[in-house]
């Protein structure tokens, strides 16, 4: 029989899933859709739970609390916390993320279209290409045109993991959330849903232009679906190495510092404040956040926090 608080998160990871459209009976051309798991499947993946992402305990002030990196795509096996995060997740009096992907106020700010003078004006070649990856997606262009194009090509790029059986609906922080309020623990944000949008749609209308671009050939060429599943298959290992190794070439570099290490002296200092309010603090980012030399554990670390890696069986 499972465990009361194995039930509870079972019955979390079905609330981020039912705010989506339930999946779709798709063409064989699509890439296979997200649905929604029986019970019998959740009980299943329950029993089956392994650690997976990287997890770290802070201690300062006689308090303590836990820093864990996570991934914004998953399966329904990856998205079940094992056995050591979830004590770590029933053990904290706030949880706090990145942002609130239940929120739909989040979904709205991320895809805001841009106001003109920010916006690159697209050749209507690069745009055909646009729409021909969206239509490989199954995604109606219509669900997408009044977006910034950089997160057109941002969301058909998470879109594309669906091939790997890796979807949005399983993302690590929508079930910490759900976990959260189903819990009645304190939910708490890491960041402004602005200062995430500006991770993403960053640069000149020119420099926009270029990304577009070159993100495009990644997903015509596959490459961005190999990488995406390299990263993925990274972080369900807890495998920091290999993540700094994918991020060490210089352009890749600039990526990592602009999407993750730029955020992160905010992200820490957010930490900091939390922690100072008193509670148990389950601090979950994006686990490119804890690579490169403003990682976030090395940031806390500055902060006065005895911060050490906690080993992740991978069995229960």
């Amino acid at each position: 029989m499972l465990r009361p608080a194995r039930l509870s998160v079972l019955t979390a990871l079905c609330l981020p899933l039912a705010l989506c459209a339930p999946g779709l009976t798709a063409e064989p051309t699509c890439p296979p859709s997200a649905v929604m798991p029986t019970p019998e499947q959740l009980q299943e993946a329950a029993r089956n739970a392994r650690d997976r992402g990287a997890l770290w305990r802070f201690e300062r002030d006689s308090r303590h609390g836990y820093l864990y990196g996570t991934i914004h795509i998953a399966n329904l096996d990856w998205a079940m916390p094992g056995p050591t995060v979830g004590r770590a997740l029933r053990e904290a009096e706030t949880v706090a993320i990145e942002a609130d992907p239940g929120d739909p106020a989040t979904g709205a700010g991320i895809a805001a279209p841009q106001k003109p003078h920010e916006a690159p004006s697209l050749p209507a070649a690069l745009l055909d290409r646009l729409r021909g990856q969206a239509a490989r997606a199954c995604e109606p262009w219509d669900t997408l045109e009044s977006m910034p194009p950089l997160m057109i090509v941002t969301r058909l790029t998470l879109l594309d993991a669906r091939w790997d059986g890796l979807h949005t609906n399983y993302s690590i922080e929508a079930v910490l959330a759900a976990f959260a309020r189903r819990t009645s623990k304190n939910l708490a944000l890491l960041e402004t849903v602005a200062i995430q949008r500006a991770a993403i749609i960053a640069g000149s209308p020119a420099e926009q232009m270029l990304e577009i671009d070159r993100r495009l050939v990644a997903l015509e060429n596959g490459s961005a679906r190999q990488a995406m599943a390299a990263i993925a298959n990274a972080w369900a290992q807890g495998d920091l190495d290999t993540l700094r190794r994918l991020f060490a070439p210089p352009e890749a570099r600039g990526t990592l510092d602009r999407m993750a290490g730029a955020r992160n002296p905010a992200i820490a200092s957010r930490i900091d404040e939390l922690h100072r309010g008193g509670q148990r603090v389950f601090a979950a980012a994006g686990i490119l956040h804890m690579v490169g030399d403003g990682a976030l554990q090395k940031l806390l670390a500055e902060r006065g926090f005895k911060i050490e890696r906690v080993p992740l069986g991978r069995r229960p």
